[in-house]
């Protein structure tokens, strides 16, 4: 019998080559980069991120947070703007084509991923995610 590390990596994989794959995925920013799209996608999932905030999510220093922010401003990815509360405090906005570029593709993400789950049956489906939410719960 196969590892369940290795099927989920495997199921992961393909669903996430069908993703990229699809020609509906939104190309309004093809020179992203994979760690672009990723550290992006972090922002995009932060209520309302700082640069603290970010750092913590993307498991990287303060520093590297800075660098990478900082180019993100420069291409326009990104504006700051200060807390109402507290003047030290600067949240980060994705540029609304960035925000729409995001939820294109976790659309399409999701439209994808349900398609591969098309091979279960309604209840196991509603299994399935019962299951993973109480896996991603303890996480």
């Amino acid at each position: 019998m196969q590892p369940i590390g290795q099927i989920f990596s495997e199921i992961y994989d393909n669903v996430l080559i069908q993703f990229q794959n699809n020609s509906q995925r939104s190309d309004t920013f093809p020179d992203l980069s994979a760690n672009d799209e990723h550290y992006i996608d972090i922002l995009y999932s932060l209520k309302k991120p700082t640069l603290t905030s970010f750092a913590e999510k993307a498991e990287i220093s303060k520093p590297a947070s800075t660098r990478i922010i900082r180019g993100f401003l420069e291409r326009g990815f990104l504006t700051k703007h200060p807390s109402p509360v507290d003047k030290r405090i600067q949240y980060l906005e994705l540029s609304p084509e960035l925000k729409e570029h995001c939820q294109k593709n976790y659309q399409l993400f999701d439209h994808v991923f349900s398609e591969c789950l098309s091979v279960l049956s309604e209840n196991e489906q509603k299994e399935l995610h019962r299951l993973m939410h109480k896996i991603n719960e303890k996480i």
